[in-house]
């Protein structure tokens, strides 16, 4: 990444505002719509719970890598990666809105468009996951993610 386009995401993340979850909870709801309405599960809650917590999975896994450019930030990383990793740290507080809402409230123009790109990308991968649970029976609360031996938690 170029300075100038440093220097406009170091501003950017100086004039942060109040983080949008409910904007965030909008968007990752209606994606989760669409992912179990794809795999046959409208309206299974169980399935709901899964997927959401495969979202976040997959968030955690990919999103850190967009790191790369905040370490880049000297005075300001250390600050980012606590915020990160505290929201890590609370996966039943913090759940795959936050996240979104998160790197979006960095700096909207860069952020925003990369998170929807991902989602799009985890489509597929959340679809077939809940497809192939139903097919297995539908245990779907018995195939959460174990935050704490993940060590995310």
């Amino acid at each position: 990444m170029p300075e100038p386009e440093l220097a406009v995401l170091r501003d950017a993340i100086h004039r942060r505002g109040t983080i949008d979850v409910t904007g965030a909870a909008v968007v990752v709801e209606e994606y989760l719509g669409g992912v179990l309405h794809d795999a046959g599960a409208p309206g299974n809650d169980a399935a709901r719970r899964w997927a959401r917590d495969r979202l976040r999975l997959f968030m955690v896994v990919s999103w850190g890598n967009w790191f790369g450019v905040l370490e880049r930030l000297p005075r300001e990383y250390p600050t980012l990666r606590a915020e990160w990793r505290e929201l890590l740290g609370a996966p039943s507080r913090y759940g795959p809105e936050y996240l979104v809402a998160w790197w979006w409230h960095l700096q909207p123009t860069m952020f925003q468009p990369l998170v929807a790109t991902q989602l799009r990308e985890m489509s597929a991968p959340l679809r077939d996951g809940v497809a192939n649970i139903l097919k297995d029976g539908g245990d779907f609360d018995g195939r959460l993610v174990d935050w704490a031996s993940f060590g995310a938690a």
